[in-house]
């Protein structure tokens, strides 16, 4: 049995880029699917053809699913929802808060219950340790 939940993530053309950047930081398994990949993919505009329809990233804490096609038409980057992990050290956190803001941001000594980041895809995480 999966997860009980995914999280869905709307991206602007870059879906595939962030997809490829959560698997660096974060491992699992990758499936991409394209507009291209589809039975009319051919039928499509040339310059539309590599936009994501469904990306996911699944590993055994979470799974993300995102696209490049959104309903209104475009996207508002912002505070519009954060994805919570639950580490199981602060050692483990340490590494992938720096990964995903990519740089060496926390201490492996920070021992803050809760650390939230930005990555740069403008997408709000917040990390936790269950200690």
């Amino acid at each position: 049995m999966g997860l009980p939940f995914a999280v869905y993530l709307v991206f602007n053309g870059n879906c595939r880029q962030a997809f490829n950047y959560y698997q660096w930081c974060l491992g699992g398994d990758l499936r991409v699917q394209t507009l291209a990949d589809t039975p009319y993919g051919n039928e499509v505009d040339f310059e539309f053809r590599e936009a994501v329809i469904c990306a996911t990233l699944e590993n055994e804490y979470i799974k993300l699913v995102g696209t490049d096609l959104s309903a209104e038409g475009r996207i508002v980057s912002g505070n519009r929802m954060s994805i919570m992990i639950e580490c199981d050290s602060f050692t483990h956190r340490a590494k992938l808060v720096n990964k995903l803001v990519g740089r060496n941001f926390c201490s492996l000594k920070n021992t803050d219950q809760l650390i939230n980041v930005t990555d740069p895809y403008s997408v709000n995480w917040v990390l936790s340790v269950n200690a």
